[in-house]
């Protein structure tokens, strides 16, 4: 696997930079996210509900759920108990190194964001493979007549991302189907019902549930760099339109589509269990349950929010704001040190955050999140800018626009 980035020295030029990380990012990717796992994962699997079998039998015999006189298979029991500890073995050996690419996937993901590395000087040829590492960054296309249309950092010789997402949507129906047999299982009348159908069941279950935990991570985190990117569109925008070279962008629509569709996947989980309920006639326990699956989760994602928001309004005068360190090279001479102080917003566009006293002329907002708070970032007259988040995101832009401020 590759180094770090924080362990490699900054090269001459962005482009080979660019390059870099471009292969170290892919060398990651296929580390954290190769169709070779999937392989291995299933012969676990397969393996393991092997040897469980063989072991169950002579098992349940030991404990008197056999039949009278029925004498304990020692053979298979000890065949079925080794095979299962030598999977295991074998698994733990081969998944060592899973934690750390995963690391390593998400800092070469970003490599390409750090302030340092944006302050490079621009090569001037593309990479071998055809790409132009310009094209990549926003940040350094933003002084051109158009911002670059496909933004973001790609790797070289990495995975499909479209195996990640499949991997998201695909494990939790496994994980669901697990639970289902480990709840058959359990429900059976005698030992030995339990004890043909706890086997499968268990490794099934089991191996959902981490497969899935690093599905969604991966998703998650793609989406993450997703909203960084977005981020980059919506504050370079907002610093072409205030030099006009640029017009604002159109919005993003209404909060409770985008709410909605990531509410999706928890709505699916709520269907599954009324449609497995279905075939034996549905109580209205069941109903409430089911509903409940969906319900749950949307109360405890809108509540935080609105907790949040009120929170960001009292505890003083203005409001409560994280500053955040910025990842781009310094646009201006002013800077505010990062952490949590308030941001006090005044008639004429004057401006008091963490101990600055200055004019502002425009606050710029960065992409909704589902669940993060939302990034803006305060333009000062001399071109500084500073970056933050606030969960009181109406009222910060409604007090900017009462200020005088241009709020984008």
């Amino acid at each position: 696997m590759p180094p770090f980035p924080d362990e490699v020295p900054l090269p001459a030029t962005f482009g080979d930079w660019h390059d870099l990380a471009a292969v170290n990012l892919g060398r990651a990717e296929k580390k954290d996210s190769g169709a070779r796992r999937l392989v291995a994962g299933l012969g676990m699997l397969l393996l393991t509900v092997v040897g469980l079998n063989m072991a169950t039998a002579p098992l349940v015999v030991l404990l008197g759920g056999g039949s009278a006189g029925e004498e304990a298979d020692t053979a298979a029991l000890v065949v079925g108990a080794a095979l299962v500890l030598g999977t295991l073995v074998w698994w733990f050996w081969y998944r060592r190194d899973w934690a750390r690419a995963r690391r390593l996937r998400h800092a070469w993901s970003r490599a390409i964001r750090r302030p340092d590395v944006l302050a490079l000087p621009e090569r001037g040829t593309s990479s071998e493979w055809g790409t132009d590492p310009e094209n990549q960054s926003v940040y350094r296309t933003r002084d051109r007549a158009e911002l670059v249309n496909t933004f973001g950092f790609r790797s070289h010789g990495g995975v499909d991302g479209f195996l990640d997402f499949l991997r998201a949507c695909f494990y939790p129906v496994v994980l669901a189907v697990g639970l289902l047999l480990v709840v058959i299982a359990l429900d059976q009348d005698d030992l030995a019902g339990t004890a043909v159908l706890l086997p499968a069941a268990v490794p099934v279950f089991l191996t959902a549930l981490f497969a899935t935990a690093r599905a969604w991570w991966r998703f998650g985190d793609g989406m993450a760099l997703i909203a960084l990117e977005n981020d980059d569109v919506r504050r370079w925008t907002g610093w072409r339109v205030l030099r006009g070279q640029d017009e604002p962008r159109a919005g993003s629509g209404a909060s409770w589509r985008r709410h909605g569709l990531r509410m999706l996947p928890v709505a699916f989980a709520g269907v599954l269990v009324l449609a497995v309920r279905a075939r034996s006639g549905i109580t209205t326990t069941e109903v409430v349950a089911g509903v409940g699956i969906v319900a749950v989760p949307a109360l405890l994602i809108y509540g935080s929010f609105l907790v949040r928001d009120l929170a960001a309004r009292s505890g003083g005068p203005g409001l409560a704001v994280h500053v955040l360190s910025d990842d781009v090279p310094p646009p201006g001479p002013t800077s505010v040190p990062p952490g949590k102080t308030r941001i006090e917003l005044h008639d004429g566009g004057r401006v008091r955050v963490g101990g600055l006293e200055a004019t502002a002329r425009a606050l710029i907002s960065g992409e909704p999140r589902a669940l993060a708070s939302r990034r803006h970032w305060l333009v000062l007259d001399d071109d500084s800018q500073v970056p933050f988040t606030c969960t009181a995101v109406g009222e910060l832009r409604r007090q900017a626009a009462e200020a005088g401020l241009r709020v984008l």
